[in-house]
């Protein structure tokens, strides 16, 4: 326990003195007379804090967070939205606005309208293609009256137009 103690003493006053430091070659040295009980307990708490943080500042990850974005879809006089999550399907959606190949939205049906307001349903994990079965193809109110087991569970409206594309 002592050991563990003299761990943490060692990794609050590393993150304390020398802020975030991601070098993996910082030699770090033992603090005497740690206290057991109530002192451990306070900084595994605060090493358990502070670690995310730590692992996401030394991260490959770029600084800033990653650009979400509202797409507005027309299929046959309907409209319905989606939220992309990533820069790939943002670039993909920009892609099948301009006339891409891959312009057919085709997404996991799920229930709860998020950003796709009018609907008691929205779609996850959006991908544009260029193909697609028939299943899934028809118009956001098919899938309103059939619910979440509408072609199979996605759908992928073959004649799908990108409208808008509003980034966070």
């Amino acid at each position: 326990m002592r050991h563990l103690a003299t761990t943490i003493d060692t990794i609050v006053l590393w993150i304390s003195n020398d802020g975030f430091l991601c070098d993996e070659n910082v030699t770090m040295s033992n603090s005497a007379g740690a206290k057991l009980g109530a002192d451990v307990r306070r900084r595994l708490l605060v090493v358990g804090l502070a670690l995310p943080i730590v692992a996401f500042a030394c991260s490959d990850n770029p600084a800033s967070p990653s650009q979400t974005a509202i797409v507005t879809i027309g299929v046959a006089g309907e409209t319905f939205r989606v939220r992309l999550l990533d820069e790939k399907q943002i670039e993909a959606a920009r892609a099948a606005q301009a006339g891409g190949a891959a312009r057919i939205p085709n997404g996991r049906i799920v229930a709860g309208a998020s950003v796709n307001t009018g609907w008691s349903w929205h779609l996850e994990g959006v991908e544009f293609v260029e193909a697609a079965i028939e299943l899934c193809d028809g118009r956001p109110s098919d899938v309103e009256r059939q619910g979440m087991g509408f072609g199979g569970g996605r759908f992928c409206p073959w004649s799908a137009q990108v409208l808008s594309i509003s980034t966070d």
